[in-house]
């Protein structure tokens, strides 16, 4: 549609002096030019180009544009937990609690115009890297990565809205640009998976440096699976990636998979947006220390074990006098609780500073840094990682054949990873015991990851877990059924109505 076209224009070549990977490319011509003869000709062009795309990956709250989205991307990915039971905050309230309409704004329009500029961005790079001067093999390579990209965008897109545009070349100002209609969601979800799996069968099978490898693909070809609930296939495509061997649990302390430079040459990283100071950075550091507007609530704290495997309101090690002891391990390392060091010093007291609900967040965070606002953060923000393909391959087998040795090894591999060291799971659990395990054991391990949100949408459990809310300020939630896919945003529809687009037509329940 034309918002997106337009904003396209103005951020590519924005995005490309902002993620420059240690280049200078502030000299060469900006993509939006290149029409005019001058770019899509030599191997650097096309090295500026893929730069540009990567760079979609970190534009949450990235102070070297203000145009950058905000909330939800790249360091600003924890506040999707906000729409769960797992945090709370203010900035996407309307979503929360259910009052979304299609002119609610932030993430709400966010997640659609940031897509759409992705994917832009991705059908005009395919659409030209033919002209390039380079290696072939290198040239499949980029080809493969910016497919994956773009299955990526796509995949959020199809959950959040359902149906949606399908376009797989660029928008042009021509007026069948304006005549699109929204494809059925399976149709995308296709797409989706044949992007994947060009990607998977493209990429080289290696670790992962920061560039899309096979793991990656394959490890999203499976997220699709659950999606659609073939379980089989996710089951095979997650094993795959185990048995391939490229990936394993890392053995450094899983705090350190959020900070740098624990982060660099990661065995358990899959797909990362990668910061890199001074070029690209976020003000993670300062945002989830020194601001109050993303706070973990008590359902997640209260959801951790004790260190005898056991939930609080049975284990004789819980003490209500001091709480955070004989945790989980987990709990301390995402989550900032009262009384706990931060800010280079200063014990954290919640009512000092605002935080309601008694908690901040602290996966991905520096905590013990003294920052000042505009401190420039470098830890990468990590989408995918192993323990994620773990989990996702037990709750696939689990459901095909019952708790099975392997849906006990992979579970158990991520709750004694060392600095964890939880108890292994209890034998003999029924399926449906194993697959409340699984899902207790995916809350906790992602916890402040933006999963939890996707996940309530598949297991269909959001309905009931959402209306059960009741935030700090004392708002309880709700969720109209309605709200299990979101309206586009009115501005999308206003450019419809403008070209007399009769089919692009709004999300069933919105109109």
């Amino acid at each position: 549609m034309k918002y997106n076209i337009k904003h396209l224009i103005i951020l590519l070549p924005v995005m490309i002096m902002l993620y420059s990977c240690g280049k200078d490319f502030l000299n060469r011509n900006p993509l939006d030019q290149q029409s005019s003869g001058t770019f899509w000709k030599t191997k650097a062009d096309a090295d500026q180009a893929l730069t540009a795309i990567y760079s979609f990956l970190i534009q949450g709250y990235n102070y070297t544009n203000a145009n950058n989205t905000g909330q939800g991307w790249g360091a600003g990915t924890p506040y999707w937990e906000t729409l769960t039971d797992n945090a709370y905050s203010g900035a996407f309230s309307n979503v929360a609690t259910g009052a979304i309409e299609a002119t609610t704004g932030t993430i709400q329009s966010d997640a659609y115009n940031t897509s759409y500029k992705a994917i832009e961005a991705c059908n005009i790079f395919l659409a030209n890297i033919a002209n390039v001067s380079m290696d072939d093999t290198e040239r499949n390579t980029d080809i493969a990565e910016v497919r994956f990209i773009r299955g990526y965008y796509y995949f959020l897109l199809t959950q959040l809205y359902g149906d949606v545009v399908l376009s797989f070349q660029p928008l042009g100002k021509e007026p069948a640009s304006y005549q699109l209609g929204r494809a059925p969601k399976a149709v995308v979800l296709d797409s989706v998976l044949s992007d994947f799996r060009y990607a998977a069968a493209n990429l080289p099978n290696t670790a992962y440096k920061g560039h899309v490898v096979r793991g990656t693909a394959l490890g999203y070809i499976t997220k699709v699976f659950l999606v659609v609930r073939n379980f089989q296939e996710a089951a095979t495509t997650a094993k795959t990636i185990m048995t391939e061997g490229r990936f394993s649990i890392y053995t450094g302390g899983y705090r350190k998979l959020f900070l740098k430079p624990g982060q660099d040459n990661n065995p358990e990283i899959l797909f990362s947006g990668r910061y890199q100071v001074p070029n690209a950075y976020s003000p993670a550091d300062y945002l989830y220390t020194y601001s109050s507007s993303l706070q973990p609530l008590s359902y997640l704290v209260n959801d951790y074990e004790c260190t005898d495997g056991q939930p609080i309101t049975t284990s004789p090690l819980y003490d209500p006098t001091k709480p955070y002891t004989n945790r989980d391990p987990r709990l301390l390392a995402t989550i900032l609780v009262p009384g706990v060091l931060y800010k280079g010093g200063i014990v954290f007291d919640p009512a000092a500073i605002g935080a309601s609900s008694g908690f901040l967040n602290k996966k991905g965070v520096d905590s013990t840094r003294a920052t000042v606002i505009g401190t420039q953060s470098d830890q990468d923000w990590v989408y995918l990682r192993y323990a994620d393909v773990l989990l996702m391959y037990a709750e696939a087998q689990n459901e095909i054949a019952g708790p099975d040795a392997g849906v006990y090894d992979a579970v158990n591999a991520i709750r004694t990873r060392p600095g964890v060291n939880m108890p292994v799971l209890p034998a003999g659990l029924s399926r449906d015991a194993m697959r409340t395990a699984i899902r207790h054991e995916r809350r906790i391990e992602l916890a402040m990851e933006g999963q939890r949100y996707f996940d309530l949408k598949r297991w269909e459990t959001d309905r009931i877990i959402i209306p059960a809310i009741k935030d700090p300020s004392g708002a309880s939630r709700t969720f109209p059924l309605r709200d299990t896919l979101w309206p586009v945003p009115q501005s999308e529809m206003d450019i419809a109505a403008a070209y007399s687009n009769s089919i692009f037509r709004q999300t069933p329940g919105w109109q």
